[in-house]
This record gives structure tokens, C-alpha cells and sequence, in this order.
């Protein structure tokens, strides 16, 4: 049976460090290449996906804050950024794995369909009906070929640093 991973001042804290962690990543963003997504589904995956979401939610918050875009706040981006920390973990366990045993490929198809939803369908029909600059298919093709390359790399980086970091972290 599953074990549920509880709201505690560990949980807390661990969220509170990748919220940082993202924001900080966003901030040294190079025009719109950036890898803030990463802290947000690595702490899914160490937290779940409820926190995961929730450091999603206020990352992307506290990150516009700090960095304003060059549009103004709009919370359905911040809904998106939200469910990048929970689709992937979400993802990875229907394949069967639990926490803190991720197998590499179950974490890529998590990533990938979690950063497709997110990254690739839901922000560029949202900035071209919400903002009508560009197409849809504009910016669903611009946003592929970057998640081409971050999907694969986000992947790896929580795999790594997971099998590192499991015998150390406890938040159960």
C-alpha cells in the first residue's frame, strides 16, 4: 500500500528551497531559455505531487515578482507552472513507481508528458488567446524544440540527483 508523504516543517522547508531555487534559475533566465521548471518537478518528485504543485504555484508567483515579463501577471500561467510539479510525478506513479524508487525511463515519459501538456499545448494557446501576438502553432513549435532539449535533461538531472539524495532526505 502506498505511503502517504506528510505536511511537516521538512516538507515545508524543502519546498521553501526549491521555490528559491526556481526563482533563482528564472532570474538568469537568457531571454526565454530558462530551466526554472526543473526545481518544480524535482519537488514533486521528492515531495509530491501536491507540493509539487504548490512550490509550482508560488515559484512562478514569486518569480514574476522579482523578474516581471513582459506581461502583465495572468494566474492561468501561474495554474500551468502549477501543474509542472504535479503531472510528472502523477505520470511516473500510474506507471507503477513509488516514492523515493523511480526507475529513469517511467521519470522521462513523466516528464515528457507532463512538460507537453504544460510547456508544449497549454501556454502557447493561452498566450495566443489570451494575447493573440503570435499563433498557436508558432509558439507550440518554438516551445518543442526547447522542450526537445529540456525534457531529456530535466529527466536526467532527477534521476542523478535523486539516486544521491534518497538515503539523505526522509520526508515521510
Amino acid at each position: 500500500m502506498k505511503k502517504q508523504r506528510k505536511f511537516t516543517v521538512m516538507t515545508i522547508t524543502y519546498a521553501s528551497f526549491f521555490i528559491g531555487l526556481s526563482v533563482v534559475i528564472n532570474t538568469l533566465r537568457i531571454g526565454n531559455l530558462s530551466f526554472s521548471g526543473f526545481p518544480i518537478i524535482f519537488s514533486g518528485y521528492v515531495l509530491g505531487p501536491v507540493m509539487g504543485f504548490v512550490v509550482g504555484l508560488l515559484a512562478d508567483i514569486l518569480a514574476f515578482i522579482v523578474r516581471p515579463a513582459g506581461f502583465p501577471f495572468n494566474p492561468v500561467f501561474t495554474f500551468t507552472s502549477a501543474l509542472t510539479g504535479m503531472i510528472p510525478v502523477l505520470i511516473t506513479t500510474i506507471l507503477g513507481d513509488d516514492y523515493p524508487d523511480y526507475k529513469f525511463w517511467k521519470i522521462l515519459i513523466g516528464v515528457f508528458i507532463g512538460q507537453v501538456i504544460t510547456s508544449v499545448i497549454m501556454t502557447p494557446y493561452l498566450m495566443s488567446v489570451i494575447y493573440g501576438k503570435y499563433t498557436f502553432w508558432y509558439l507550440m513549435i518554438q516551445s518543442a524544440i526547447k522542450q526537445a532539449v529540456s525534457i531529456p535533461i530535466y529527466a536526467v538531472l532527477i534521476k542523478i540527483v535523486w539516486d544521491r539524495m534518497k538515503y539523505i532526505v526522509h520526508i515521510d
